[in-house]
Parts: C-alpha cells; sequence; structure tokens
C-alpha cells in the first residue's frame, strides 16, 4: 500500500513555489508515494489562516511529511512541521524520502 506524503515548504512570497512543489509531487509519485501536494488544493488568493486550514486538514490525511529545503522559512511550513512531529507522523527532509524507500 501506498505512503501518503504531504509536501511541505515556502509558499508566500516565493513566486517559483507551484513549480517546486510540483517537482517534489512528481518525484514522490514516481517513487511510489501518493502526494498530497496543498498547491493543488489552495488557490493562489486565499486568504492565508483558512489556506493554512485547508493545509492541515489535508495534512491530517498523509502518513508522512516530505520537507522542501526552504521549509524553515516559511511561518507556515514550520506550523505544520511541529505539528506534524508532534502527532507522530514521519517527517523527513525532501531527498529523505526517495533514499530512504526507492
Amino acid at each position: 500500500m501506498k505512503k501518503n506524503i504531504y509536501i511541505c515548504g515556502k509558499v508566500t512570497g516565493d513566486p517559483n513555489y507551484y513549480e517546486k512543489f510540483f517537482k517534489e509531487e512528481k518525484k514522490l509519485f514516481i517513487n511510489g508515494y501518493e502526494p498530497y501536494n496543498p498547491t493543488a488544493f489552495i488557490p493562489p488568493n486565499k486568504e492565508w489562516q483558512k489556506a493554512m486550514q485547508t493545509a492541515i486538514r489535508l495534512m491530517l490525511l498523509c502518513d508522512g511529511v516530505s520537507l522542501l529545503p526552504d521549509w524553515k522559512k516559511s511561518k507556515g511550513a514550520k506550523i505544520e512541521a511541529q505539528l506534524a512531529r508532534e502527532l507522530g507522523m514521519d517527517v523527513r527532509d525532501s531527498g529523505k524520502w526517495i533514499k530512504a524507500e526507492a
């Protein structure tokens, strides 16, 4: 059974966020995971608090979290990573998903 993996990284203030999230989605999919890409579900003009509510609900459907390299530069991504860890989810840097189970 495929693991559901949530993609976590900086969105606000990054004009290329859409591209990097979809690149990670493709890598995870190719390596046998079911990626959950929040940028595919949240419109770019959505208010930050509402976007976070949607993102966290999506993350809670997953088995683990893939942290993009810039996640520490994002208030929202830091909240997501902290919550995922507190809930005992498998949280790894993005490259470690590929190396660990590919």
